[in-house]
């Protein structure tokens, strides 16, 4: 069966680079998912989950924070602002860092939108805790 390399960045490091089956991305408009043979693309990311599945049919998910994914042959890029294994997301600091977040305020446009996304993940991240 033919196979993807998947490339997980972030600022700090590279996470990985493992051969997967297919990969599913949050999108900042949705979802999209890959498959050996997929078209050439580039899309910005959302916050959410990335899904992988090996070729044995075991899956890993990691939270990540917005990026860009490129698609191009065989390789599949992720680069992100931050990735987690779900694995290692509590529910209690998932929840916590919810309450931070709706408890914030702000005062101008641009601390809203900062306020906004801060709630957005979190309320993403919480949905995810626990999940595996």
């Amino acid at each position: 069966m033919a196979e993807l390399s998947l490339v997980l960045v972030t600022p700090e490091r590279t996470l990985f680079d493992k051969s997967v089956a297919s990969i599913r991305v949050p999108l900042f408009d949705g979802s999209a998912g890959f498959y050996p043979g997929r078209a050439p693309l580039v899309g910005r990311l959302g916050i959410g989950e990335l899904r992988l599945v090996d070729a044995s049919g075991a899956t890993e998910s990691y939270f990540i924070d917005g990026g860009f994914v490129q698609v191009k042959g065989t390789v599949v890029s992720v680069l992100t602002n931050a990735a987690t294994a779900v694995s290692e997301i509590s529910r209690k600091s998932a929840a916590v860092k919810l309450e931070e977040a709706k408890a914030a305020k702000a005062k101008s446009d641009d601390e809203f939108a900062v306020v906004a996304r801060r709630l957005e993940k979190a309320r993403k991240m919480l949905s995810l805790a626990g999940k595996e």
